[in-house]
Order: C-alpha cells, then structure tokens, then sequence
C-alpha cells in the first residue's frame, strides 16, 4: 500500500508543478495566446493540467489517503479568508 500512496503523491505533485507552470505561461503571455507548437491556448492548456490535477485529487479522496469532508471545509475556509484579505471578492 505504501508503494501506491507514494505513486500517488508523486503524480500530485507533478501535476501541481505543471498547473504553477500554465499559470506563469498565462502571466508572461496572456491567457489567449496560443501555446508554441500546439493547437491550445494558455487558457486551454491551463484547462487541461487543472482537470489532471482535480483527477488526482479525485484519486485521494477514493483510496481514502484524504477525506473530502475535511476538503471541502478547507475550501470554504479559503474562501473566508479571500474574502478578508485578498481583493477577489470586491
């Protein structure tokens, strides 16, 4: 089982490294501009690592290496605080 989670972790963090990498490709480039060499936008292929990094979030929740409840109160924390110290929400 521990050969699993540590699989599973390393594809998480993969995929979290290549969502940090969509997201400075949209900074230094805009969210329209077409990806060198590739028929995708910034914006799509910030689409695409979002919906690997959500699968594999996916994947913790189902083999119970985390607990959706305590995700989702996590998230709604977040927001709490965006609400107070970010500008989101103005």
């Amino acid at each position: 089982m521990q050969e699993k989670i540590e699989e599973v972790m390393s594809i998480l963090q993969e995929e979290c490294a290549e969502v940090i990498q969509a997201v400075s490709k949209i900074n230094r480039f805009g969210m329209d501009n077409l990806k060198p060499g590739l028929p995708k936008t910034n914006r799509q292929h910030l689409e695409e690592e979002l919906g690997d990094l959500v699968a594999m979030i996916t994947l913790l929740e189902k083999t119970g290496i985390v607990d959706t409840v305590n995700i989702e109160k996590y998230k709604l924390e977040k927001f709490d605080k965006l609400k107070q110290w970010s500008n989101i929400y103005e």
